[in-house]
């Protein structure tokens, strides 16, 4: 997902575009806390006939089991979705800053003037494979981003990129 933040930097130096790239999230909270009462509600429905049975502790102990790896995997989505990636250009600097989920942030910094932008279309893991290149380094962009996002996301670099140069 691709969030434009704000563009208003200081007159010294004005911000020509500030970018923060996000795994898409197919649930917000809310929708986390309806589909876990739903799961709740379904994994407890079947076994109140037979509460105080064998065959409910049986139950109950299967269904718990599942419920728990099912918050487990819930609560690993949610750590990956602590993932970003912020890019700032402007006229003197061009900052990427990477965060993974649990890990210290990452940071690249370089001239606009020698940055440039690679995409690859040809890439077997990752179609419109997108990178950064200066200071002699190669950077990838945006692995977690659709094909479409990451064209959409050259496109804006490559114009902040041009503004960048030409003032």
């Amino acid at each position: 997902m691709l969030r434009v933040l704000d563009t208003l930097g200081d007159r010294k130096d004005p911000t020509f575009l500030r970018v923060r790239l996000a795994p898409n999230r197919s649930l917000d909270s809310n929708g986390t806390k309806v589909v876990f009462c739903v799961i709740a509600f379904g994994f407890l429905l079947p076994i109140l006939p037979f509460i105080g049975s064998p065959i409910g502790v049986t139950l109950t102990i299967f269904s718990g089991l599942t419920f728990y790896i099912f918050l487990t995997l819930l609560q690993k989505n949610f750590q990956q979705g602590n993932t970003f990636e912020e890019i700032l250009i402007s006229k003197n600097k061009i900052i990427v800053v990477h965060q993974e989920k649990n890990k210290q942030q990452l940071t690249w910094e370089c001239n606009p003037y020698w940055t440039k932008v690679h995409l690859d279309t040809n890439n077997r893991q990752l179609k419109n494979y997108l990178t950064l290149a200066g200071k002699g380094r190669h950077i990838e962009l945006g692995a977690f981003l659709s094909p479409d996002e990451r064209l959409e996301l050259r496109d804006k670099i490559q114009n902040a990129l041009a503004k960048a140069n030409s003032t």
